[in-house]
């Protein structure tokens, strides 16, 4: 554990929190507090930027904080859900699009809320879309990313015989061709499903066949306005994406902190004693799982 850059166990509130961080819960919070004033009584559609955005804030924590797993001189690169900063980007801008289209319905239904009845349908389906992208948009290049990679460089070597006959960058782990199309698969049908169900939910829903659900929007009431109707597939919708989301992180995860220890023999075979040794304890330091497997080592 000595290569690690910090061994304190514990995170201080300053080394949790850094500018992007900051300016995610800045950018949230200004305009959560500006949906929220219009007195919806509703919290339902206020869930999801909520849902994505802690999703956000799960990946920008890991981002702000991986340094502590990473090494002096680079020797092992560790990403097991790949790119950490773009997943944190992504879903940030699903979210802030998201409150942006709910502060714009509920001013819409304060001062115009017969416009509401008329557009609502295109609402609903772009809302739910621009949700459900989010979370499918974090998987489209996990497969670059996702990976334990040793990448040797030139100044930990002193013997440069052994620098010309290693391949100086090696890829111990990574998510194999099959895993790849069943994660991609999964994705692809979630985005197709949930996006299908609820545009024929709204159908179903304007031609009174399935129940719907009283909606009420901040302006409500207003110049006689009714309530909007909403599918109780809101709800499905709700909690199918970040919890399938969360399973195939989890099922990434798990595939690349499994390696293979004849690939990572003939990684180290050339390489010079030290560097072995340094590699290993690396290796062993990233996780329980890949400690097991080195038990031997």
């Amino acid at each position: 554990m000595s290569d690690i850059n910090s061994e304190d166990y514990f995170l201080s509130f300053k080394e949790i929190f850094n500018e992007a961080l900051l300016r995610d819960l800045s950018i949230f919070c200004l305009l959560f507090i500006l949906v929220v004033a219009q007195l919806w009584d509703n919290i339902l559609l206020l869930l999801f930027p909520i849902v994505t955005f802690t999703f956000s804030l799960f990946f920008r924590t890991i981002n702000t904080n991986k340094w502590r797993i990473e090494f002096r001189n680079e020797i092992v690169v560790y990403n097991p859900l790949g790119l950490e900063k773009r997943h944190a980007n992504r879903l940030a801008f699903s979210t802030f699009i998201q409150l942006i289209l709910l502060y714009w319905l509920g001013a819409e239904s304060l001062y115009n809320p017969h416009v509401v009845d008329d557009y609502f349908i295109y609402f609903n389906i772009f809302f739910i879309f621009i949700y459900s992208f989010g979370f499918f948009w974090i998987f489209t290049d996990l497969w670059k990313f996702s990976k334990i990679e040793i990448d040797i460089k030139l100044n930990n070597l002193h013997n440069k015989d052994t620098i010309q006959s290693t391949n100086l960058n090696n890829i111990l782990s990574y998510l194999k061709i099959r895993i790849v199309k069943f994660i991609s698969l999964i994705n692809i049908l979630n985005l197709l499903i949930l996006n299908i169900i609820n545009l024929l939910s709204i159908t179903l829903i304007q031609n009174n066949l399935i129940p719907d659900i009283d909606y009420y929007l901040p302006g409500t009431g207003s110049e006689g306005s009714e309530p909007i109707t909403i599918s109780f597939i809101t709800y499905i919708i709700l909690i199918v994406s970040p919890t399938l989301s969360a399973i195939l992180l989890v099922f990434t995860y798990r595939n690349i902190n499994y390696i293979n220890k004849d690939k990572l023999n003939e990684i180290l075979k050339p390489l010079p004693k030290n560097i072995q040794i340094k590699i290993i304890e690396n290796l062993k330091a990233l996780s329980n799982k890949i400690k097991d497997q080195l038990k031997i080592e």
